[in-house]
Parts: structure tokens; C-alpha cells; sequence
């Protein structure tokens, strides 16, 4: 063989295996070893085919598509904006949890429909008038419903003053007391001596049980005011007021004057509207009208100064609410109108009328605390079987003086307008022209020196709880937070990122 001639293959080199090739079935993909070398065909099954048909449904609805951290570009700013995203979130968060905390404990009121039929209110009372004595202060109510009380002494409680505001010395009292009791019993004594030790006087109709007795003429009088019956025409009639030189008709007693008077305690009223008032003389009932007797020209001693210490309205029901745990509690709460006029101070000189009639227009509004709210007032509650609650009324006012000495315009009162006339409350003196001086007088107006309280009730009631967040509600605002920060960012990156590759950028 020459040396450029190829070697022919034998023929066991020439022979050519086929193995057999098995169809792959399933749809997996098949895989064969490439030219001139042995063939062996690989199928390999699809990655669906080795899960169930129900697997494969529910892959079929994941939105969170995976991709490969080969193919996750990374960039500078995709990094600034993460950061910044950070920071928003860690102040959206914290203002959602003061948001959320301030919630949670505030007070929250509803208006309904006052439905309580009734029911009574308990008043309490503190105030000082520093230039009337004790004896001079008569307190009475009236109301629309027509109930009246007369000369309310019974948790009422005086404390006589001195003129610079200091409690009088009980040894003063007590001297005084005495002497008086000293009197009265001698005086008891010499009717007793007259009449004999078994008399028992007539109380002329006005005794609550048969037995019971009258020997005095005050005791004749103190019956006929019990009934509110008219003392003055029993007086000229009754032997015992004829017996002590009494018969004629009472006048009415002067003020007495140099010292001051607290006047406090609490008293109950029905739930409608009405007035209590604190005025010049003795209120009694005359023909179905509540007046006051006093002398017309002692109406200038009637100084009406008074500091109100204290003035709530209470539900009779569920008593008082005390201590200054409450009170700070509403003040926090933002709950206001409770005690409205407490700290009051009310001065007249004789250059605004030198006494007058003072007026508080008073807006009672029923109140129920419900819920947790009352927990921290540190009262005792009743409950009605499902949450705790307790009632009370607030109240908002406006008030009116009119001085008992005013001007008189006269041409006001020529112009029709009477209350700019003659309530005016400064006194005209020196200065001024004569022109001026004659137009103006000063003269005592119609008025009774007094302070008076007229009180209207609200037909709503208000409901006051506090208000209850679930934490719940802030994790899902939470979780709405950072959800949203997050796509916000990822949509500015995208659309940064968008422009850059359109800018040629990488």
C-alpha cells in the first residue's frame, strides 16, 4: 500500500450500532448526544407532571412570580429610594400609634332623647354673701310644676361670718344663743303661769294630729306656715297671740345686718323647670302667689354680694360626685360643665346700683357616663345589669343685674326703649352739663334685691364614654402603611429606571 493511500476500516469498525431509541411520552422534552457519537436518548418529565392536578390549579394562582438572582439588577438609586422609603415608613408608624393612643382615651359624646320620667335632682349649694347675716338669708323654690318650698333650712346648713369674712367665734354664738334660750324660756314661763301647767292651746286647723298643741303664738304661726296658710289672718284671731300683745298683723322684721353668712348643704327639686332664690324678706304664699315681705325702705340694706363656692345638679339617684379625681378626669377628658359657676364672684358699690337683682338663666343638660369612663372617676356606680353608668346633669348659663338704683333716660323711655330707660347701672352725680344732668335722675328701680337661679331642663340627654381602639385597628393601618410606601417607591424606581434605559443609561 503506497503511503497516501487511507487504511480502509475493517469491517467491525464499519459497523454501526443502533440502539433503540424509546419514545419520550409525557411532553417532556428529549435530549440526544450530538453527531458521531453514540446516541442515547434522555427524557425528562415536565416539572407539572409530578403534582397533582389540584397542585397545579392553585400554582396557577401565585402572583408572586419568582425570578432568579441572576436576572436582579440592582442600582444606586434603587438603594436611595429603599432608604427613603425607610424613613417614611418609621414616621408614618409613629404618627399612626400617637394617632392611634390619642384615640383610645378620648371622651366621645351621643345625644339622645331624654326618656326618664320622675326623677328629682339633688342641688348642691355653697355661697357666701358677706354683708347679710344669716337671718336675713331666705332660701325658696318654686318650679313649673307648681311645688314650692318655703324657708329650705332642713340640709341647709348657715355659718354667721364677721364683716372681714371669717367665722364668727363660737363663743359669740353660743353666748348669744343662750341669751336667747334665756329669753324665750321666761317668756314660756309666765304664759305657762297664766294658763296653767296642763293647757293646751288651739292650733286653729292647722295641727297634724289631734293631740298635738299650740300654746304659744309662735307656734300658731310656725303651724300656718307648715301649711302654707296665711299666718296673718290667723294672728288678730288667736288667743295666744292676743295673750302675749301679739294680735295685731305682723310686720315684717327689719334686716338685722353686721356680719356675713355661708349658706351651704344640698336640696332635692323635681326634674322640671324652675327657680331657687335667695331675696329680701320672707317668702310666703298669698292666694296662690309666692311673695316676699319686707320694708320697701330697708330694700338699699339688702346687699346682694355673694362668691358662689359651689353649684352642681345632680341626679338623686346616684348621689354626688366628689373628689378631684373626677374633676381632673373631665378636664383631661375635655368633659366640661359640671360646676360652670364655681369661683363666681358678684360685687355691687354705689356706682353700679349699690344692690340689685343678680339672675343666672341656667341650662341644665342630663348627662350618663357609660362604660370604662367611669372607672377613673372614683365613684360608686349602679349598673344595669351590662355596663356600668351613672347620671348626672350639666349645665351652661348666662346671667342679668339689674340694680335696685339706676338712671333714668329720659329719652330712652321716650323712644319706647324701657330697659335702656330705667336699667341702667350707673348712678348720675357730679359732672356733666345741666342740660345732661337734667335728663338723667337717678331713681330706685322695681326690682327685688336678691339672686336668683332660673333653671331650664335640656330634652336631650348627653351620653359620654370613652372611646376604644383596638390594637387590631392599628396593625392593619400599620401594615396599610407599609404596603403603600413600598409600591410607591417601587413605581418611582421602575419609572426611573425606564427612563434610563430609554436615555441609553445603564
Amino acid at each position: 500500500m503506497s503511503g497516501g493511500a487511507r487504511p480502509r476500516p475493517s469491517s467491525r469498525s464499519r459497523t454501526r450500532i443502533r440502539p433503540s431509541t424509546p419514545s419520550c411520552t409525557g411532553g417532556g422534552p428529549k435530549l440526544t448526544a450530538p453527531t458521531g457519537t453514540p446516541v442515547t436518548t434522555v427524557c425528562r418529565r415536565g416539572d407539572d407532571d409530578k403534582y397533582s392536578k389540584h397542585t397545579r390549579a392553585v400554582r396557577k394562582l401565585d402572583f408572586f412570580n419568582k425570578i432568579e438572582v441572576d436576572h436582579i439588577v440592582r442600582t444606586e438609586r434603587g438603594g436611595q429610594l429603599t432608604a427613603a422609603g425607610y424613613v417614611i415608613m418609621l414616621i408614618l408608624i409613629l404618627a399612626e400609634y400617637l394617632t392611634w393612643s390619642g384615640m383610645n382615651g378620648e371622651s366621645i359624646e351621643h345625644v339622645v332623647v331624654d326618656t326618664s320620667l320622675g326623677k328629682r335632682m339633688k342641688v348642691n349649694l355653697n355661697i357666701t354673701f358677706p354683708s347679710l347675716h344669716c337671718e336675713d338669708l331666705h332660701l325658696n323654690i318654686i318650679d313649673v310644676a307648681g311645688d314650692s318650698q318655703l324657708e329650705v333650712s332642713d340640709k341647709m346648713f348657715k355659718q354667721r361670718l364677721d364683716l372681714d369674712g371669717t367665722p364668727r367665734p363660737l363663743a359669740k354664738i353660743s353666748a348669744e344663743a343662750n341669751a336667747k334660750a334665756l329669753e324665750d324660756k321666761k317668756r314660756r314661763e309666765v304664759v305657762e303661769k297664766s294658763v296653767g301647767p296642763d293647757y293646751c292651746g288651739p292650733c286653729y286647723g292647722a295641727q297634724e294630729n289631734a293631740q298635738d298643741c299650740c300654746n304659744t303664738c309662735d307656734d300658731v304661726i310656725e303651724r300656718y306656715k307648715k301649711k302654707r296658710w296665711n299666718d296673718n289672718a290667723v294672728q288678730p284671731l288667736a288667743e295666744q297671740c292676743i295673750r302675749e300683745g301679739r294680735a295685731g298683723v305682723s310686720e315684717p322684721k327689719r334686716m338685722a345686718g353686721g356680719e356675713g353668712c355661708n349658706l351651704s348643704g344640698h336640696f332635692t327639686v323635681n326634674r322640671v323647670a324652675g327657680n331657687f332664690h335667695i331675696a329680701m324678706g320672707e317668702g310666703v304664699e298669698r292666694d296662690g302667689r309666692h311673695i316676699h315681705q319686707f320694708l320697701p325702705e330697708d330694700r338699699v340694706n339688702f346687699i346682694a354680694n355673694h362668691v358662689i363656692h359651689e353649684l352642681s345638679f345632680l341626679d338623686d339617684e346616684y348621689g354626688d360626685i366628689e373628689g378631684e379625681g373626677f374633676l381632673n378626669l373631665m378636664s383631661k377628658a375635655g368633659v366640661n360643665g359640671e360646676r360652670s359657676m364655681n369661683g363666681s364672684v358678684k360685687t355691687v358699690t354705689e356706682e353700679t346700683g349699690t344692690t340689685g337683682l343678680f339672675q343666672y338663666f341656667i341650662k341644665v343638660v342630663p348627662t350618663k357616663y357609660k362604660g370604662d369612663i367611669i372607672d377613673d372617676m372614683g365613684v360608686s356606680t349602679l349598673s344595669d345589669g351590662q355596663e356600668k353608668q351613672l347620671e348626672t346633669n350639666r349645665y351652661f348659663y348666662t346671667e342679668r343685674f339689674r340694680p335696685l338704683i339706676g338712671d333714668i333716660d329720659e329719652e330712652a323711655l321716650l323712644a319706647g326703649d324701657v330697659e335702656k330707660g330705667t336699667a341702667g347701672a350707673h348712678v348720675s352725680k357730679a359732672g356733666g352739663t345741666q342740660h345732661q344732668q337734667a335728663e338723667h335722675h337717678a331713681a330706685t328701680n322695681a326690682v327685688l334685691p336678691g339672686v336668683f337661679f332660673v333653671y331650664e331642663i335640656y330634652p336631650f340627654m348627653v351620653e359620654v364614654s370613652r372611646n376604644r381602639v383596638p390594637f387590631m385597628h392599628l396593625w392593619i393601618r400599620i401594615m396599610a402603611t407599609v404596603g403603600g410606601v413600598f409600591t410607591m417607591m417601587s413605581w418611582i424606581d421602575g419609572a426611573l429606571h425606564a427612563r434610563d434605559k430609554r436615555g441609553g443609561r445603564r
